[in-house]
């Protein structure tokens, strides 16, 4: 019987330590977090603001309706609107102006193709956003990056995912074997268009063949801004060079490899802002979600990225 007794006391005390230390575990990183975010928002609260810089947002349209461009904060601003394909039935209230492209390339092609055409006389902050931003998390990070901007009066690289290493290390073998739209507005045209690979693959073969340096910085959903002053790092015809690139094809892996690269495109961010908005957990997941690409744009996707915004919204990152 005290046998017994001993065994059930010694079995209650190890649940009570484990969940002592997963207290502490969770204090140790909520801690670490806290500590992060407030060095983050020291540094911009004690950046001082200047002369109001002028900013020009691009907007790449496929068939959505744009109704959160009267919604604030969005309803503060005029757009540009680059619009994709044959579609013209959408919000034009706050539309600066609109311009037709052909449909190929997906956003990263329509940023490129405006800073190739507006080279000369680009804004001091230039901001791109794509028209689909009714989806939780793409809708709160692009309003997290407008309310940056007008509080602290500087461009903002929002990261997603931070490496330790370098990007070209951490996906060098990724490959997209195949690819369907999270917005339901492209979800059909994309749905029936077989994936065109990429002449150079995988991932890090590519990056190699464009970029003789590293990056550690991802930021994802097309959702961006740069100051104009990084932008010219570049000449004019080194943007057009890229934009080539990514013509001829709605649905292309070479579409997927520029997501992953508008730091190196842009490189070096001496003028824009970096926050980071990735953590440890969002690290490790997107690093599977990449590497087996199967999971990374369905439903498994969407929930975490839905699930990562809403939690960090609420918690360190309501700037």
């Amino acid at each position: 019987m005290n046998k017994k007794i001993k065994t059930k006391s010694l079995n209650t005390f190890i649940q009570i330590l484990i969940f002592i230390l997963f207290i502490i575990i969770i204090f140790i990183i909520i801690n670490y977090y806290l500590i992060s975010i407030l060095n983050i928002k020291s540094n911009l609260d004690n950046n001082p603001k200047k002369i109001k810089k002028s900013i020009e947002i691009i907007i790449s349209r496929y068939k959505e309706d744009l109704k959160w461009t009267t919604i604030e904060p969005f309803n503060k601003y005029k757009y540009i609107v680059y619009n994709k394909g044959d579609d013209d039935d959408y919000i034009k209230s706050n539309v600066k102006i609109s311009y037709n492209l052909k449909n190929q390339g997906k956003c990263d092609h329509t940023y490129l193709y405006h800073l190739y055409h507006n080279y000369n006389n680009l804004s001091d902050i230039v901001v791109f956003l794509p028209g689909c931003l009714d989806i939780y998390f793409k809708y709160s990070k692009a309003k997290l990056l407008l309310n940056c901007i007008e509080k602290y009066n500087e461009a903002f690289f929002i990261i997603d995912y931070k490496s330790t290493t370098s990007i070209f290390h951490d996906f060098f073998y990724y490959q997209m074997e195949e690819y369907k739209s999270i917005t339901k507005t492209n979800e059909v045209e994309d749905g029936n268009l077989k994936i065109k690979k990429s002449n150079i693959r995988p991932f890090g073969n590519w990056y190699k063949k464009y970029f003789d340096f590293d990056i550690q910085n991802i930021t994802l959903f097309g959702i961006l801004s740069f100051n104009k002053k990084d932008i010219y790092n570049h000449e004019k015809i080194y943007y057009y060079n890229h934009m080539k690139n990514l013509e001829g094809y709605i649905n292309s892996e070479v579409e997927h490899y520029y997501e992953k690269v508008w730091e190196a495109l842009i490189f070096p961010l001496n003028n824009t802002l970096t926050l980071n908005y990735s953590n440890t957990i969002s690290n490790i997941v997107i690093y599977y979600l990449v590497k087996y690409s199967k999971y990374y744009k369905n439903d498994v996707g969407l929930i975490y990225w839905n699930a990562i915004y809403f939690i960090n919204k609420y918690t360190y990152y309501n700037i």
